[in-house]
């Protein structure tokens, strides 16, 4: 679990990521090429520096850490030669830039608590499914289910899945083997609901992106694992749809999204507070996508960022 993380290992981990990553590939790519490039900085916006790109996919995004921070798990393609997201691949990389892999078709992969295996998902077959962390031995958890993400107690999985009435957010039990939405049957206030949610430290909530009904607004809303009547508040609701991407504070207070603001920015708020989220002060020479994730140890913030249109 994130929370449990060895200290002394974190701040390892953290130098790791912080002076050595990729420094070889840095160096020797043109900064004129128009990609995709995650780069990593303090919670509070300080000292970015680029942290690792993929040297031949040009878009990526979706980016985890396994718990313990020594990998690095995100999904891309090579647009360069035309691809686009049908041709997404689940790649995973060390946190000192070492050993890039390629796992095999899927997108948004969330790790197990253990890293042994990987939640994601697919456009063909359409679905949420597991596989090890190797790329084997893929599972389908459920079809036309969509964003799966592996809760830091390893018991469950939430995603987006399609019901009778629209749609629902769905928790898969891995230990009890049920699933359960956490909107009761016709009462999800949700036309759509996106991908890239993320869980609470203590698996008790999941933080999501929502389309409201009247298809008018978004809202950035958190939910009690438990269902809607045991906790449910709106955070953010704007007529211009945020980023589909959010990461927990290990310590629990504070989740980091991207609104659709210009200049782009990403933004903080604490779940415990009635306040409205604040930019956080990036300066970068760049456009900011907006996916995110937070290093298990919480002192730093890794995000993805295109570099400057000419």
């Amino acid at each position: 679990m994130k929370l449990a993380l060895n200290t002394s290992l974190c701040c390892l981990i953290c130098f790791a990521i912080f002076n050595h990553a990729n420094s070889q590939a840095v160096a020797d790519e043109k900064p004129a090429l128009k990609r995709t490039r995650f780069h990593i900085v303090t919670p509070d916006g300080k000292e970015p520096k680029v942290f690792y790109f993929a040297k031949d996919y040009y878009n990526t995004g979706s980016p985890t850490f396994s718990a313990d921070g020594t990998k690095l798990a995100f999904d891309g393609w090579k647009s360069q030669e035309g691809e686009s997201f049908s041709n997404s691949q689940i790649m995973v990389v060390n946190a000192d830039g070492t050993d890039f892999k390629v796992l095999g078709p899927g997108a948004m992969p969330s790790w197990s608590p253990g890293g042994n295996r990987i939640a994601f998902s697919q456009s063909s077959p359409y679905g949420v499914a597991m596989m090890n962390a190797d790329g084997s031995n893929r599972q389908m958890i459920e079809e036309r289910g969509w964003g799966a993400q592996w809760s830091p107690d390893g018991k469950k999985i939430a995603y987006s899945a399609r019901t009778g009435s629209g749609t629902n957010l769905r928790v898969y039990d891995l230990i009890e083997d049920t699933k359960t939405d956490l909107f009761p049957e016709g009462e999800c206030p949700y036309s759509s609901l996106y991908w890239n949610m993320t869980w609470s430290p203590d698996s008790n909530w999941v933080c999501f992106k929502g389309r409201r009904k009247d298809n008018r607004t978004y809202d950035v809303a958190t939910i009690n694992v438990n269902g809607m009547k045991e906790g449910y508040k709106v955070h953010f609701n704007d007529k211009a749809a945020p980023y589909a991407d959010f990461t927990w504070h290990p310590q629990g207070e504070m989740i980091v999204f991207c609104p659709a603001s210009k200049p782009r920015q990403l933004h903080q708020f604490n779940p415990a507070e009635d306040k409205a989220p604040e930019p956080i002060d990036i300066k970068i020479d760049g456009y900011i996508n907006g996916d995110v994730s937070f290093t298990p140890d919480g002192q730093h913030l890794l995000f993805n960022m295109r570099d400057k249109q000419d």
